[in-house]
């Protein structure tokens, strides 16, 4: 073998491992560019959009809610609107203070028929003639239960008890008194609306 065959062949296999040396750092930077990238689609994946509730769960995956029954609407009963217009205007009509400027009145002259809108007009004129008492005088009223005892749609009468727990002040609050008392409204049909036609305390 001559000197410069044994040159050639020493070239030619220094080539060849250089080849083989670079192709496996390819291969190699190739494979971790991959994984990397699989890692990332990963982390992605199992973060939870800013929108996205976990709802309790691990992972923070988004779960389809469950649908949602459909519940009927409550059924309204025979007297019902009556209910609706008493309770609160016993608390209000029974709440009142000789500071209030008989609000608790004239805020309910609407749900009045015209001979009570009269009476508690009257009553209210009465009281401001009245002297002024300086002592502070008030009473507050909460209902407690109820009895529709009549309910006449045809007549346009109605009738109902409601018991009352009342807390009259007078002065300084050491002085409160709370007691029970029942009031009977009398209501009539106004047109297509039910209004109190009288309060009685019992």
């Amino acid at each position: 073998m001559t000197l410069r065959l044994k040159i050639i062949l020493t070239a030619l296999g220094i080539v060849a491992v250089l080849l083989i040396v670079f192709s496996v750092i390819a291969v190699v930077n190739y494979f971790k560019k991959q994984t990397g990238q699989s890692a990332e689609q990963k982390t992605e994946q199992s973060t939870p959009l800013p929108n996205q509730a976990n709802n309790g769960q691990n992972g923070g995956t988004q779960t389809n809610p469950a649908p949602v029954a459909n519940i009927p609407a409550p059924v309204a009963k025979p007297g019902d609107e009556v209910i609706s217009l008493v309770v609160p205007f016993v608390e209000r009509f029974g709440s009142y203070s000789n500071q209030g400027s008989f609000e608790n009145l004239s805020d309910l002259l609407p749900f009045m028929s015209d001979s009570m809108n009269s009476w508690a007009q009257k009553q209210i004129i009465d009281q401001k003639n009245k002297p002024f008492q300086t002592v502070y005088h008030g009473v507050t009223t909460k209902a407690l239960q109820y009895t529709l005892s009549k309910y006449d749609t045809k007549s346009g009468s109605a009738e109902m008890k409601v018991t009352t727990q009342r807390k009259e002040l007078i002065g300084a609050s050491t002085n409160a008194r709370v007691y029970n008392q029942d009031i009977i409204i009398k209501l009539v049909k106004k047109d297509t609306a039910w209004v109190v036609d009288g309060a009685y305390w019992q």
